[in-house]
C-alpha cells in the first residue's frame, strides 16, 4: 500500500471535492433550467429568470469549492476578500463589469429579448452574463431594423459610461414617420386624406393596446400627452410642400410596416391625377459666353 504524504492525501480529497461539486452544480443548473422550461410562459420572462438562476448556482459552485480548499472552518470573508483580491489583480474592467451587470439586474435597465442600444451596438439581448451581455445585431450595413447575422458581445460595464436605449421595455411600439414631398399644384388635401386613411388601416389593430400600455406607462413616469392615433403634419418649403406622417407601429415591425406603406401610396398617387410626388430638379437656362467668343472672334 502506497503512503502518501499528509498534504496530498488532503489535496487529492480536495480536488475530488471540489470535481463532485463540480457536477453537483452542472446537474442543478440543468435540473432547474428544464424546471424553469416546463413552468414558464413567457419566454423572454423564463430566459431572464433562467439567467438570474444560473449566475446564482454557478457563483454558489465557486464559493462552496473556495470553502474546500480554505477549509470548513475559514471564514467566509477571508474567501471572499481573497477573490476580490485575486479579480482585483486581474483587472479592473472585471470589476466595473460585475458592477454593471449588478446594475443591469437590480436598475431593470434590459432583460433577455429586449431590443436595446447600447453604446453604438443596436439588437436584441440574447443572454446576460456576469461579465458581457450578448446581443445579435441589427442595422449596421443593412441600413434597417433586421439581423445582420452578427452576434456582438458588450462588457456589462459600459452601461456606465454610454446610454442604454430600450426599444421594447415597458411599452413595445415605436413612433416613425414618413415624409412625402409633393407640388404646389397637387391636391395635399386628397393627399393628406390617403396618407392617414392607410396610416390608420395598418396600426388598427395594434392603436388600443398601444394606447393602454402608453397610459400605464404615464402612471409610472411624467409623460407629457401623447397619441397613438396616426397624424400629419405640413410644411412649405422653397419647393414642395413636405407631408409628414406620423404613426405608431410596433418595434420590431417598423421596416415591413414603412415599406407597405410607402408601396400603397405610391400606388395611389399614381392614379390620382392630381397628386404629383415632388423631386429635387435643376433647369439650365443658358450658358455664359466662352473666352474667345466675342463679337470679333478674338
Amino acid at each position: 500500500m502506497i503512503d502518501l504524504p499528509e498534504t496530498y492525501v488532503s489535496a487529492i480529497v480536495k480536488l475530488v471535492l471540489s470535481v463532485v461539486a463540480l457536477l453537483l452544480t452542472l446537474a442543478v443548473n440543468g435540473g432547474l433550467r428544464r424546471l424553469l422550461r416546463k413552468r414558464g410562459h413567457d419566454a423572454a420572462q423564463m430566459r431572464t429568470l433562467y439567467m438570474l438562476v444560473r449566475n446564482a448556482v454557478f457563483a454558489s459552485g465557486t464559493l462552496v469549492v473556495l470553502l474546500i480548499w480554505l477549509g470548513p472552518s475559514a471564514d467566509l470573508t477571508v474567501a471572499m476578500g481573497i477573490v476580490g483580491a485575486g479579480v482585483a489583480f486581474a483587472s479592473q474592467e472585471v470589476i466595473g463589469s460585475f458592477a454593471g451587470y449588478l446594475n443591469i439586474v437590480t436598475g431593470s435597465l434590459y432583460r433577455i429579448g429586449d431590443r436595446v442600444r447600447i453604446g453604438a451596438v443596436t439588437g436584441d439581448v440574447v443572454d446576460i452574463s456576469i461579465l458581457r451581455t450578448t446581443v445579435m445585431e441589427i442595422g449596421e450595413w443593412v441600413r434597417a431594423d433586421q439581423y445582420t447575422g452578427r452576434v456582438v458581445s458588450v462588457a456589462n460595464r459600459v452601461v456606465f459610461s454610454d446610454p442604454v436605449f430600450n426599444y421594447t421595455q415597458r411599452w413595445a411600439y415605436l413612433w416613425d414617420e414618413i415624409v412625402v414631398p409633393v407640388t404646389y399644384e397637387s391636391d395635399w388635401r386628397r393627399a393628406e386624406e390617403l396618407m392617414l386613411e392607410h396610416a390608420r388601416e395598418y396600426t388598427s389593430n395594434l392603436r388600443a393596446q398601444a394606447a393602454a400600455e402608453l397610459e400605464a406607462l404615464g402612471e409610472r413616469y411624467p409623460l407629457a400627452k401623447a397619441t397613438v392615433d396616426p397624424t400629419l403634419y405640413l410644411v412649405m418649403t422653397d419647393n414642395w410642400i413636405e407631408m409628414t406622417l406620423r404613426y405608431v407601429v410596433a418595434a420590431r415591425d417598423r421596416r415591413q410596416v414603412r415599406a407597405e406603406l410607402h408601396r400603397e401610396l405610391l400606388q395611389h398617387f399614381a392614379e390620382e391625377e392630381n397628386i404629383t410626388v415632388a423631386s429635387a430638379t435643376i433647369e439650365i437656362v443658358g450658358f455664359p459666353p466662352l473666352r474667345g467668343d466675342g463679337p470679333t472672334g478674338t
